[in-house]
């Protein structure tokens, strides 16, 4: 993570509370919700740390060790696909995302190596994505809306606000950790801003 902007923490918590109420009131005026886990469909982001997928799920027991001690309630633990009749921990941006924690508690409390701790510089979740058509920014729908930028726990280096011939939006930058604030905060539903696995990239 870019080591000239300190994340304030307790602006995150702060905000999240916020948050979760500007998803409910989105979800209501559109007809549905999005403050359940339910965005099963979407991309498979791991926790920090996590080995290469299937690596993961050859170590991963379902443990929930990690999703215990994430602070932000990041983690879920969702069932597998694989017939095992096992879970597996999962991050869903809209429904919470991962904050880096201080202590990057989930890769220290694995117990199978399924996550390995790595320094918070080079914590690779996913990659973030701006979809233009649906970018309130890029589509004129809302020129000023920047809650991506604005949110980013990283800073310009990640994401920020470009013009272009085609028009201006935010834009993902080289020190995207994949953390999903951007996601999380997106207010269009499914979020024009998504976040997908490096190998999905």
């Amino acid at each position: 993570m870019a080591r000239d902007k300190e994340i304030d923490r307790k602006a995150f918590f702060t905000e999240g509370p916020l948050s979760f109420m500007r998803a409910f009131m989105q979800g209501v005026h559109q007809g549905e919700t999005r403050i359940q886990p339910s965005n099963l469909e979407g991309p498979v982001l791991r926790p920090p740390g996590a080995a290469p997928e299937a690596d993961f799920l050859d170590l991963c027991t379902g443990s929930a060790q990690c999703a215990l001690a994430c602070p932000a309630d990041a983690i879920l633990m969702l069932p597998r696909e694989d017939g095992s009749g096992l879970e597996a921990p999962r991050i869903i941006p809209v429904d919470g995302a991962c904050v880096v924690c201080d202590d990057l508690s989930c890769m220290k409390v694995c117990p199978t190596g399924a996550l390995t701790l790595v320094p918070r510089e080079e914590i690779r979740v996913g990659l973030a994505e701006v979809n233009h058509e649906t970018c309130y920014a890029w589509n004129g729908t809302d020129e000023e809306c920047n809650f991506c930028v604005t949110r980013c726990p990283v800073g310009e280096s990640a994401i920020r606000v470009e013009e272009r011939e085609d028009g201006k939006g935010p834009v993902i930058g080289e020190t995207c950790v994949g953390c999903g604030v951007c996601e999380q905060h997106c207010p269009e539903y499914p979020g024009a801003v998504r976040v997908f696995p490096i190998e999905s990239t």
